[in-house]
Formats: C-alpha cells, sequence, structure tokens
C-alpha cells in the first residue's frame, strides 16, 4: 500500500486540497456559531478566509508552506471535531 504526499500533488490539486480544508473552517465555524462559541467560530473563519485567499499562489510557489497550512488546518478542524464530538459528519436527510 504506498501513501501519497502533498509533495506528489500537482499545483492544481494542493489548491483544490487547501480550498477544500478553507470550505470545511468555514462550514465548521459556522456551526461553531450556532452553539455560541464566538472565539472558535472567529478562528476557524478568519483560517478558512485566509487559506482561500492565497490557496493558488501557495501551491504554485511553495510546496513546504502547503504541508504547514494543511497540517495547521487539519489540527484546527481536529480541535472542533473534539469540542463538537456531535457535529454530524454524514450528509442529514431532512
Amino acid at each position: 500500500m504506498s501513501t501519497i504526499s502533498l509533495r506528489d500533488l500537482a499545483a492544481p490539486e494542493c489548491e483544490a486540497l487547501l480550498e477544500k480544508l478553507a470550505l470545511t473552517l468555514e462550514r465548521n465555524a459556522d456551526w461553531a456559531a450556532t452553539e455560541g462559541d464566538d472565539e472558535l467560530e472567529a478562528l476557524m473563519r478568519v483560517v478558512g478566509s485566509g487559506i482561500l485567499s492565497v490557496a493558488h499562489d501557495l501551491a504554485a510557489a511553495d510546496i513546504f508552506l502547503v504541508e504547514d497550512v494543511a497540517a495547521r488546518a487539519v489540527s484546527l478542524i481536529a480541535t472542533f471535531h473534539v469540542k463538537y464530538p456531535h457535529y454530524p459528519i454524514g450528509p442529514n436527510l431532512h
């Protein structure tokens, strides 16, 4: 079984990964807001917005920074899920 590293991805794939992480942060920020967690909401929203604003340039220029940003975003997402384990991860039917 082989593992794919971020270093193995082309710039457009890195950009897409960063954008997905940013959108996840923003979605989780919305949930934190509904829970009244203003600090976590603000942090996740700022980080997500920041990643979205530089995703293209970052993916094209510095894979090491992409790795660092991705790791930090994943860590923040993990913190969110520890704090809100009842957050619905999958799709919901209403």
